[in-house]
């Protein structure tokens, strides 16, 4: 099976997987979402470790599951103030975690390392929480076309990419990179954004084209920004977990920037 045809089948079947989630009820889209930030942050630890970096593997977990949890009962209206105290409480624990490691060499980079797992991957994916929940009860909408047109953003890119592409986008942090492929990329996040604003008519062409952009230029941004991190840590694949795709970072490393920038855009203008 040649990569191409690897990477439209796992397509098809991760697209079915994460829309019937999101369609059938609010615990399927969470338990779901869930499991993909855990992947992902298991993955950046895992790129650590072949660095030679020592990340708090387990503690890192528990707080991206905490954060994403926390998120979720804020949306849901069920959150109380003694869950956000419990969480800075346990995100403050890894001070007093590195205290009783055996090995105490270079301390200062696994901390680090640990919290930029928490804060690179599963905060931003926390934040689809509050566009599910915007009054309290479960849409589905926007995160419908948020990644819609992420993926539109992607396929666009990597075809266009492939067919025309000749102009470097940014050569030294990733060689594959072309401006037509990400010209490609927007143009198709576009139609789609386009499409959707009949499918979703509550918000507007304007407002559905507006996310487009920010999602298909924070996205291919973020693209860039997990190739940054692979070259520094001198790793070329994330993992291989989904084929065609390589792992669950380079599947969703657009979403890790584009979801902040659009969650702000939705709260402010749509």
């Amino acid at each position: 099976m040649n990569n191409l045809v690897a990477r439209v089948i796992t397509a098809i079947i991760g697209v079915a997987i994460l829309i019937g989630a999101i369609f059938y009820s609010q615990w399927a889209y969470m338990i779901v979402f869930l499991l993909i930030c855990l992947l992902s942050v298991n993955e950046f630890y895992q790129l650590g470790k072949k660095s030679g970096k020592k990340p708090f593997m387990i503690w890192g977990l528990l707080a991206s599951a905490f954060l994403f949890c926390l998120t979720f009962l804020m949306g849901t209206d069920a959150y109380q103030l003694v869950h956000f105290l419990a969480f800075l409480a346990f995100l403050s624990s890894i001070f007093g975690i590195a205290i009783f490691r055996k090995n105490k060499e270079d301390l200062v980079s696994s901390i680090s390392y640990s919290l930029m797992g928490v804060i690179y991957i599963a905060l931003p994916l926390s934040l689809l929480n509050l566009l599910a929940f915007p009054d309290g009860s479960y849409h589905f909408e926007l995160i419908i076309g948020l990644l819609f047109c992420q993926w539109a953003n992607d396929t666009g890119g990597y075809f266009v990419g492939r067919a025309i592409g000749k102009t470097k986008l940014y050569e030294s942090v990733s060689p594959k990179k072309t401006v037509e492929g990400a010209i490609g990329g927007l143009l198709l996040a576009l139609i789609i954004g386009a499409a959707l604003s009949y499918i979703f008519p509550k918000e507007t062409l304007i407002e559905w084209l507006g996310l487009a952009t920010i999602v298909a230029v924070f996205g291919s941004i973020g693209d860039l920004a997990e190739s940054l991190i692979k070259r520094n840590l001198a790793i070329k694949d994330s993992g291989k977990s989904l084929p065609g795709h390589g792992g669950f970072l380079d599947r969703f490393d657009g979403l890790f920037l584009a979801l902040p920038f659009a969650t702000l855009y939705i709260h402010l203008i749509i």
